[in-house]
């Protein structure tokens, strides 16, 4: 089963005591911990204009993990944000984290599915990153975020694209078999979203920059650590599987940005 890793909290724990130079409260430290996406903290950099931030806005982030980019963005904006996440262990990791980097008082996280989430007021602005994989039916699952968004709020999504029918090497960091495992063509992720009450006013192959990031970030071999492949069963495999994957174009990421219109 995906996303079952249990006791994650003393993980991290675990390893920022064998790096004790490191300060959790540091803007970048746990850049290669807390990130549960490809790309790392400069893909929430590429979202974050996106996004529009304003006022009193607030953000949701739909599948948070770990937490990094709920707390990138506010670290970067000032803005809240509230993420929400399936996974006890990773909502417990990530309010500890958050509570490490001083914070608590800009991003809290909620347990729970999106469908049931019941929110003071709706978000002027929300993002996803790498979620819609595990979801099948990805229309009726965007609408489930629409549904929280606030008349014209911005929604901004780094996700993972499969361009053509092709045999994927798991495990994989989002699906250890394939079993919980739905990714589809570009333009087809496009028109479910669209499907859910969203316009695009971006809808960007980032392929590209991914495989630079790649190369940079492996070019000494896997990060030393802390590292999220170490939260992860199986991690570095699963790691090199997707790299490798999005190496060769089996796979590819795509950034977008949204309106919603309904």
């Amino acid at each position: 089963m995906t996303y079952d890793e249990t006791a994650v909290d003393k993980a991290i724990d675990r390893l920022l005591t064998e790096h004790p130079h490191l300060d959790a409260a540091d803007d970048g430290v746990l850049d290669d911990l807390d990130q549960f996406h490809i790309g790392g903290a400069g893909a929430v950099d590429r979202l974050i204009p996106a996004l529009a931030l304003a006022g009193g806005d607030r953000v949701l982030d739909v599948g948070s993990g770990f937490g990094g980019p709920a707390r990138q963005i506010a670290r970067r904006t000032a803005h809240h944000v509230v993420g929400i996440d399936l996974a006890p262990a990773y909502v417990e990791a990530a309010r500890s984290l958050t509570a490490k980097a001083g914070l608590s008082d800009l991003v809290r996280f909620e347990l729970g599915d999106i469908a049931a989430f019941r929110p003071d007021r709706r978000f002027e602005a929300a993002i996803t990153m790498h979620v819609q994989m595990n979801v099948e039916d990805k229309t009726t699952w965007f609408g489930r975020i629409a549904d929280h968004l606030a008349p014209g709020a911005r929604l901004a999504v780094w996700e993972v694209c499969r361009p053509r029918p092709a045999r994927l090497p798991w495990p994989m960091p989002w699906s250890l078999d394939g079993t919980d495992s739905f990714v589809i063509p570009p333009g087809a992720l496009l028109t479910a979203i669209e499907d859910a009450g969203f316009s695009h006013t971006e809808w960007t192959d980032e392929s590209l920059w991914v495989r630079d990031w790649i190369a940079a970030t492996f070019a000494g071999g896997p990060p030393a650590g802390p590292a999220l492949p170490m939260l992860l069963e199986d991690g570095y495999t699963r790691v090199i599987n997707f790299a490798t994957a999005l190496t060769d174009g089996t796979l590819e990421v795509w950034r977008g940005s949204f309106t919603k219109t309904t």
